[in-house]
C-alpha cells in the first residue's frame, strides 16, 4: 500500500492514516461537499479502489466530526443544490428533485459507496457522533461495525422534505429489527437515540466522547490481528445479500428517474 498516494488523494477532505492493518479516514466536517463536488468525490472512490486492492489493509475506519452529518449540515447542502427559494418541504413531490443534478448525484454516490462496501473483503467500522441524518444513518448500516457516542442519535430527516428514506436505509433497516418496525421508525420516529440504537443492534456499542477516536482505532486493531481468512470469509457470508442490494438500487433509482 503506497500510503502517501492515498493521503494524496485525500488531500484536505480526508485525512488519512495507517496503523497496524488499519486504515483510518477522517472526513472532518466536508462529506456533504463529496455529494457536490465531482473532483472530491473522484478522489474518494479513487482511495476505495486502492482499499481493495492493499493486502496490509485489513479495516477501514471511517470517521467525521460531531453533526458533520446532521440536520442543519443536510438542510444545508439541500439549500445549495436546489436553491434556497424552493419549497424544501415538498421536494419528494416535486419535479425539482428529480430533475436535479446534485440530488441524483447524492442517491449514485451512497449507492457506489454501498455497494463498494459491501462487496470488499475489507472490515468496515464506522464511528459516528453526534447527529446522523437518513441517507447517513443508511450508509452506517452497510459498515460491518458501528460505534457511537452518548450523544449520537440518528435523524429520519427525510419525511420533513417529504422524500423517501435513502442511502439504502429501507433496505438495510428491515434486515436488523424486522420489516414491521423498520416502518414505524421511518415513518413515525424523528430520532433514534444512541441507547435505543444499541438496544436494537443498530450499532455495536457506545465509547465515550473524551476515549472515542483511540477506542475506535483500538476496537479496529483488534480485529486486524484476526488472519485474513477468517475476516474474509465472515465478510463473504455475512453479505450474500449483494444481488437483493443490487435489485433495490435499481428500484430505487426507478422510483426518482426522469420518466417517472
Amino acid at each position: 500500500m503506497d500510503l502517501e498516494a492515498l493521503q494524496r488523494l485525500g488531500g484536505q477532505d480526508i485525512l488519512v492514516n495507517f496503523d497496524e492493518g488499519v486504515l483510518i479516514l477522517d472526513f472532518g466536517n466536508s462529506v456533504f461537499e463529496f455529494l457536490t463536488d465531482l473532483d472530491r468525490s473522484a478522489r474518494y472512490l479513487k482511495i476505495m479502489d486502492i482499499v481493495d486492492k492493499a493486502s496490509d489493509i485489513k479495516v477501514v475506519l471511517s470517521l467525521a466530526e460531531p453533526n458533520s452529518l446532521g440536520d442543519e449540515a443536510y438542510d444545508g447542502y439541500l439549500k445549495k443544490i436546489f436553491g434556497t427559494d424552493i419549497d424544501l418541504a415538498n421536494l419528494g413531490s416535486s419535479w425539482t428533485f428529480k430533475e436535479s443534478a446534485g440530488a441524483i448525484r447524492q442517491l449514485c454516490f451512497h449507492r457506489y459507496t454501498i455497494e463498494r462496501r459491501v462487496a470488499s473483503k475489507k472490515i468496515f467500522v464506522d464511528g459516528l457522533r453526534g447527529t446522523i441524518v437518513t441517507p447517513f444513518f443508511g450508509e452506517a448500516l452497510s459498515a460491518d461495525l458501528r460505534y457511537a457516542t452518548p450523544d449520537m442519535r440518528f435523524s429520519l430527516i427525510h419525511k420533513k422534505y417529504g422524500l423517501h428514506a435513502s442511502g439504502g436505509l429501507a433496505f438495510f433497516l428491515p434486515k436488523f429489527i424486522g420489516q414491521g418496525r423498520a416502518a414505524e421508525l421511518m415513518l413515525t420516529a424523528d430520532y433514534i437515540s444512541a441507547e435505543q440504537a444499541l438496544e436494537l443492534g443498530l450499532i455495536n456499542g457506545i465509547f465515550s466522547p473524551d476515549k472515542f477516536v483511540p477506542e475506535c482505532i483500538k476496537l479496529a486493531r483488534r480485529i486486524s490481528d484476526i488472519s485474513v481468512s477468517t475476516l474474509t470469509s465472515t465478510k463473504v457470508l455475512s453479505t450474500f445479500y449483494k444481488k437483493e442490494l443490487e435489485n433495490y438500487f435499481e428500484a430505487e433509482e426507478s422510483l426518482v428517474s426522469y420518466s417517472s
